[in-house]
């Protein structure tokens, strides 16, 4: 069985452990949504790497603002077009579709075509409703079997540009983007598969280009995909996930349309480069929530996706880390629980809290140097429930600890300084203090014969009962137990708190005391070994109160002479003949009815009246 004082530990060291196997079975599912704002922020916080192969074309506010009847047509985009094509680009991508009016030999339609025609492009196409026929041109694809194609990749339809503008362009590309259950795009699925035809996202296909990457070999399981030397790292659904730009990034890497058509931006910047084209206004391009902003354009998002494989800067959610998360999350959560069980609340917050930051730090480090995405939440989650856990179990243990404390020790010291010493460590000793008491002594009749009559064992059982009932009623009197010696209880009234009418009370405890101790000579296990009677001394006056002694040794305790009268008062009841004896100040103070023993001489304190309780 486990000790008292280790339960706390244990069960802490139990929660940690019971964490680690939640969060390896179950974290995937039950912390996604709270993992993925985590890693929104991790990407946001960490910078990372830029490519300068990525340039956006955005056809916005102030390219429709440039153009007779504010109205961007088709020959304005072609005009577009070839203004871009002889800054000799590497490749354009088109985040439009257009699917409307395909009639070829219309002149604007026309245009578009032949600027096409002059440059590599690839034309985005949305998920739709024809199930008619593939977009064309497919792009080159070569698999390394064995692959394991993600159900995620199929579409049933599209919705692709005309067909007289695909035939001038050299691929197609799947530029439609999936939120998560929150509506946030993190990611894009690397392909899509329509019939028997596979296609890429826009921003692989841009990416390919820009490096200059021959055709594209898809395989494995889980499914992986690869442009030349470099490996794409999908996740197991066979997303891409990114790195969403701010907006500073954003800006540094766009041009307005209307720029480019003024000749106001240096062929340089575009030379070279995989060009995306679409729109930041709300009625032309798909602006997406994303981990950057509420609403980015979508074509951004497009060219943060080839930023990241330009870059091989990939965030990645790698299934093999969840087994080390959950030994990470049993190990800190164990360094937890022991901290709560073994320091001080502020010294265990201060572990808890080093803890924690040792979780996100070493995540960021991970994130950082290898762009694995380590959940921080379901660890520091773990860590904090173990902390929780022991720290709780043992501030229960504590509460148990002192509320023992306060019984125990109330046996010895009153109430309230056990209290002072308990609620106030730190304060200083209680210095005397003078004050009128009254003194109550007991004295069990015969007693050292009784204690070689019976055995040690039988002694000490009959006197834990004796003591807990007396010292019982002294306190349910208003009295405090100053101290037990031998086979004797030292009483005090009005000490060290106030007490009303305190020697009254002290005689109705004496009158009560009489009674129990009479009742539990009759009990069976008394009357056996012929439990003697009681005796007490009673007297009330000035006093002083206080701790005494040095060292590891204090007593809290009174000196008076009335203190030392009561003790000489129980001593005579042996030839009073009588059962309660009290003193002369104390019968002047009382309001109870007493009886007069007469005047007699008590060593030390001369000749006196004495009186007793019938």
């Amino acid at each position: 069985m486990i000790a008292k004082k280790y339960r706390p530990l244990a069960a802490g060291l139990a929660a940690s452990l019971a964490g680690a196997l939640a969060l390896f079975f179950l974290g995937e599912t039950t912390l996604e949504r709270q993992r993925e704002f985590y890693f929104d922020a991790l990407t946001q916080t960490i910078p990372a790497p830029e490519s300068d192969g990525i340039v956006v074309v955005d056809i916005d506010r102030k390219a429709f603002q440039s153009v007779p009847g504010r109205d961007w047509t088709r020959s304005q985009t072609a005009e577009l077009i070839d203004r871009l094509a002889a800054a000799k680009p590497t490749a354009i991508a088109f985040d439009f579709v257009f699917s409307t009016d395909c009639v070829a030999d219309e002149a604007a339609n026309a245009a578009l075509a032949g600027a096409i025609a002059k440059v590599p492009t690839v034309l985005g196409f949305l998920i739709g409703e024809a199930t008619d026929g593939a977009p064309h041109p497919v792009p080159a694809l070569a698999l390394q079997k064995p692959v394991a194609v993600p159900e995620l990749w199929f579409i049933d339809g599209t919705e692709s540009s005309c067909a007289f503008l695909q035939d001038k362009a050299i691929s197609a590309s799947a530029s439609f983007l999936v939120g998560d259950e929150d509506a946030v795009v993190r990611r894009v699925q690397a392909y899509a598969i329509v019939g028997n035809a596979a296609y890429p996202a826009l921003g692989v296909e841009a990416a390919r280009l820009a490096a200059g990457a021959r055709t594209p070999v898809l395989g494995g399981n889980p499914v992986w995909l690869r442009h030349d030397a470099r490996i794409l790292r999908l996740d197991e659904d066979g997303s891409l996930r990114f790195v969403a730009s701010n907006a500073a990034t954003i800006g540094a890497r766009t041009f307005s349309a209307a720029d480019i058509v003024a000749g106001n931006v240096a062929p340089d910047k575009i030379a070279g480069k995989v060009v995306l084209i679409g729109s930041s206004l709300p009625n032309l391009g798909g602006l997406r929530a994303s981990a950057s902003m509420p609403l980015e354009p979508s074509v951004q998002i497009h060219a943060d996706v080839a930023n990241a494989i330009l870059t091989d800067h990939i965030p990645m959610r790698d299934p093999g880390i969840a087994p080390m998360e959950a030994g990470f999350a049993f190990v800190l959560g164990a360094a937890a629980a022991l901290a709560a069980a073994r320091l001080r609340p502020l010294f265990a917050a201060i572990a808890g809290i080093a803890l924690v930051g040792l979780v996100f730090g070493t995540s960021a480090v991970l994130y950082m140097h290898t762009a694995l995405l380590a959940d921080a939440v379901g660890v520091t989650l773990i860590v904090v429930t173990a902390a929780l856990v022991t720290g709780l179990l043992q501030f229960a243990h504590i509460r148990r600890a002192e509320a023992t404390a306060r019984q125990r020790f109330a046996q010895y010291l009153p109430q309230s300084v056990v209290s002072r010493y308990i609620d106030n460590p730190d304060m200083a000793r209680v210095a005397g203090e003078e004050r009128q008491v009254t003194a109550l002594f007991t004295d069990i009749e015969g007693f050292s014969a009784l204690s070689q009559k019976i055995g040690p064992h039988d002694l000490v059982r009959l006197l834990d009962i004796y003591f807990s009932e007396v010292n019982a009623l002294v306190a349910h009197h208003g009295g405090m137990v100053d101290k037990v010696v031998g086979d004797a209880v030292h009483a005090l009234f009005n000490a060290p708190d106030d007490l009303d009418r305190h020697v009254d009370k002290a005689l109705a405890c004496a009158d009560e005391i009489r009674t129990l101790t009479e009742e539990m000579r009759r009990r069976p296990a008394f009357l056996e070994k012929d439990f003697g009677r009681t005796r007490l001394g009673i007297e009330t006056g000035m006093a002083v109160l206080g701790e005494v002694g040095t060292g590891g040794k204090l007593d809290y305790t009174a000196h008076g002479d009335a203190v030392n009268l009561a003790a000489r008062l129980q001593d005579a009841n042996k030839f009073l003949g009588t059962q309660i004896c009290i003193g002369p100040r104390a019968a002047g103070e009382t309001s109870r009815m007493l009886r007069a023993i007469g005047n007699h001489e008590i060593r030390g304190f001369g000749t006196m009246d004495l009186f007793t309780l019938d």
